[in-house]
């Protein structure tokens, strides 16, 4: 990122502020989409007829580069006479690039209000954002102010929530820490063919009551609320199942905020496999999915079988320290057929290798029977899966049985370098 141009013409101007007095006639902003001129304005500070003093430009371009929406902007100066032209030449960083938000337990609001809400307190809000710059912050404080305004006082906090085989994308996820808010009861009415209440009702029974009396969760992120009440239809082939006529009411108490959670599940009609796609790479052949598919073309389109057939693809290129790989399988549904072809394809993203490795709490006895097991060493690539064998296998040998042990990962994603920290720590006698 940089604003290089606007230093430049920054140096030039300077000199002449100290005589002359400028003001702006107006401001161009050059590829300035998918924001608009007045939230680009906004943002920037700067307005039509506004006085010009030294760092003027220089303070624009770095309010639109703190947001941490844009790769590159340059600003400059154009024009005669005392109302002079601003030019902002933006790059914006694509959206598909930047972090979904993800609102885990704010039922204060429906999603629309949400994103309404946000937006007008965070002009450049467009559903995300990147993990630098300062709209993440902007984004919480949009929040508060929001919650405040209904006579709702809150601890939020937001943190980056690593993609999961669920929600495979990195997400910025925000939260209400306190005041507690917890699930307490759902009412689930249900839509579908001829059927499909007595083969569902079971299964979506034992979902209700896995669902309740837990943190309340419809972000993007860990196991939602969605997640586990779409699951017993997805297992069995309903793969177009959906919710709606979702509301919530509130009752708030000494222990928090307890949610009643009221929706309908539409389960649409069971699908077959009709084909599962994978183009072959050095690390994963077309073998390799054969042996460790667990969905196959006529099956029932179930969504267990999918997410171990990705997992099973994942786990071949984390063993391998491509620790950013994600696995997507793309779905052409044919609604006349009731068939689906799912089109798996990998990012594997970049190697990241053991930069270092710490091991606390051993005896030098049991040290040197780490070292001799121990297969992983600085410059390989790697592989969580590697330390957890490493555990399984030898945490019950003569020389391990009497700690236990934790292991910590710290991944550089610039160097794409790891730090690894094992803990060993003396078992109660």
């Amino acid at each position: 990122m940089r604003i290089s141009r606007a230093l430049a013409v920054l140096l030039l101007f300077a000199p002449l502020a100290a005589s002359a007095q400028y003001s702006i006639a107006n401001v161009v902003f050059e590829n300035g989409a998918p924001y608009t001129d007045a939230e680009l304005l906004t943002v920037s500070g700067l307005a039509p007829g506004q006085l010009l003093v030294h760092d003027s430009l220089l303070n624009a371009g770095q309010h639109l580069l703190d947001t941490g929406l844009f790769d590159d902007v340059q600003v400059s100066l154009s024009g005669q006479g005392k109302a002079r032209t601003v030019h902002a030449a933006l790059k914006p960083i694509p959206l598909d690039r930047l972090m979904p938000a993800s609102f885990e337990n704010f039922v204060w609001f429906t999603p629309d209000e949400l994103t309404r809400g946000i937006h007008d307190r965070v002009p450049l809000y467009r559903g995300g954002a990147a993990e630098a710059g300062n709209t993440p912050d902007a984004i919480q404080s949009a929040l508060q102010q929001m919650l405040a305004e209904k006579g709702v006082t809150a601890k939020l906090s937001h943190s980056v929530a690593e993609p999961s085989p669920l929600h495979p994308q990195l997400a910025l996820s925000f939260r209400v820490d306190e005041p507690a808010v917890s699930l307490v009861d759902v009412h689930l009415s249900f839509s579908g063919p001829q059927g499909a209440s007595t083969q569902l009702v079971p299964g979506l029974q034992k979902a209700v009551n896995q669902a309740t009396h837990r943190p309340y969760n419809e972000g993007l992120t860990g196991l939602t609320i969605e997640d586990r009440l779409l699951a017993p239809a997805l297992d069995v082939g309903y793969i177009t199942a959906y919710l709606d006529h979702i509301s919530r009411t509130l009752e708030t108490g000494d222990h928090g905020v307890a949610v009643t959670y009221t929706v309908r599940l539409v389960s649409g009609d069971v699908y077959k496999v009709s084909a599962l796609t994978w183009e072959p790479t050095p690390v994963y052949s077309a073998a390799d999915l054969l042996r460790d598919a667990k969905l196959h073309a006529g099956d029932i389109a179930n969504a267990s079988g999918l997410h171990d057939t990705v997992a099973a693809i994942s786990g071949a290129y984390l063993a391998l320290g491509y620790m950013d790989v994600s696995v997507t399988a793309t779905p052409t549904v044919d609604t006349a057929t009731h068939t689906v072809a799912y089109a798996l394809h990998v990012a594997p993203g970049p190697v990241f290798t053991l930069q270092s490795l710490n091991v606390t709490g051993l005896s030098p006895e049991a040290r040197k029977a780490f070292d001799a097991a121990w297969m992983m060493k600085v410059g390989d690539p790697y592989s969580a899966q590697a330390v957890n064998t490493f555990l399984r296998k030898n945490i019950e040998q003569p020389a391990f049985r009497k700690y236990g042990a934790g292991y910590q990962a710290s991944a550089d994603p610039q160097t794409h370098l790891v730090d690894l920290t094992m803990t060993f720590t003396p078992r109660p006698q």
